[in-house]
């Protein structure tokens, strides 16, 4: 815009092009500032960019392996889209919760046979795969289809023992995620806190790791979306002082989340993501580790002698700095005997928005009231 616009201007040219209602909540979140408003818009759009940038690798590679697996179906040669009597385009009744009956796969005919370009008489699989939508795809792993596509095929592209109503769920939440750039919709604030573009982004490359071994994009580097958020956190853009980190609120609070889960699943893959290679870590019970040498050594050791039954978080408050937390907890564990205390982790994040610092202090699990118990003796 040109310069010398006084902030009605420059309101009424942001509602005359984003309508009205839309520009409000971006004015909402700056304090009706419309210069600020207009910045975290185009910010917006560029959260957006990142994104759809990690959620395209699994976007390719979930329908190129869906597609070889379902190749293992061949009908007189036919390939599984172009057949009416392969289990995605063959009639599937299911019983509705209105009692009618719906046949399932009506949205997978429409959906191929769009893609199809108009007047191609033996048109290519490949191109016609390319084409279509990743609903299309979220859809086949859904309950309908547990019989016909997830146990004979889908279910062979993905790692042994994977649960498909949580696969189905966290590809649904990318879709909709997808669904959501697509149209231009706010991707701050969400009021479930699942769609954060955060949990997203982690979310996706999770999946995408687990359909492609070995990604070299995806080794230990931070995902297009989490290196879009430090290098432009919301908090700035919206008048708070930054974070260091790069975080806003709540992916703090996220990430120390995964990591006590990690203890309870005994899967650390994802830990040098969460963690700095220059993290200092003081146990609760007085050893102290510097360095990512030295925590891969402490978490070796301690997988070997002992098992976390469960971590539980209680209090979750960030500190004035930004950069950090302070979780109280309830920790259970089985080592020669049972083990169950308190504890308390100051948590500090870091430039990199990973772990740099970790402090604990313990307390005692059981608790006493001995003044109020000695006053009952008394009477």
């Amino acid at each position: 815009m040109r310069e010398g616009r006084t902030s009605d201007d420059v309101r009424a040219w942001a509602e005359s092009w984003l309508s009205a209602p839309r520009f409000q909540r971006y004015l909402d979140a700056c304090d009706g500032d419309p210069r600020r408003a207009l910045a975290l818009y185009e910010w917006n759009l560029d959260l957006g960019a990142a994104l759809l940038k990690d959620i395209s690798y699994f976007e390719v590679a979930l329908r190129n392996v869906y597609d070889r697996v379902l190749s293992s179906w061949n009908h007189e040669g036919c390939h599984w889209l172009f057949d009416d009597a392969s289990p995605v385009r063959a009639p599937l009744l299911r019983t509705m919760r209105s009692g009618e009956q719906r046949d399932v796969n009506t949205l997978n005919r429409r959906a191929i046979d769009a893609a199809i370009p108009h007047g191609v008489l033996s048109p290519q699989a490949g191109s016609v795969i390319s084409h279509l939508s990743f609903g299309f795809w979220a859809h086949l792993t859904d309950r309908a289809h547990e019989r016909t596509l997830w146990i004979p095929y889908l279910r062979h592209a993905w790692p042994k023992g994977t649960d498909r109503s949580e696969l189905d769920a966290k590809i649904r939440l990318v879709n909709t995620a997808r669904n959501r750039i697509a149209h231009h919709e706010h991707l701050f604030d969400p009021k479930d806190p699942a769609f954060e573009p955060l949990n997203i982004g982690r979310m996706t490359v999770e999946l995408f790791r687990m359909l492609v071994s070995e990604p070299t994009r995806y080794g230990v580097s931070l995902t297009h979306t989490e290196t879009f958020l430090r290098d432009n956190p919301y908090a700035k853009m919206v008048g708070v002082p930054a974070r260091a980190s790069g975080l806003v609120q709540g992916q703090m609070e996220q990430a120390v989340r995964s990591y006590f889960a990690m203890w309870v699943s005994r899967d650390f893959s994802h830990f040098d993501e969460l963690f700095s290679p220059r993290c200092r870590y003081e146990e609760c019970c007085g050893p102290i580790y510097d360095g990512a040498a030295e925590l891969h050594g402490w978490i070796d050791h301690m997988l070997a002698v002992q098992r976390v039954s469960s971590w539980d978080i209680h209090d979750v408050v960030e500190g004035a700095d930004g950069n950090t937390v302070v979780v109280t907890w309830t920790f259970a564990a089985m080592e020669s005997t049972p083990q169950e205390f308190d504890g308390c982790s100051i948590i500090h994040f870091g430039a990199d928005a990973r772990i740099d610092r970790v402090r604990e202090y313990k307390a005692e699990h059981e608790r006493c009231f001995p003044q109020r118990d000695a006053a009952k003796g008394e009477l």
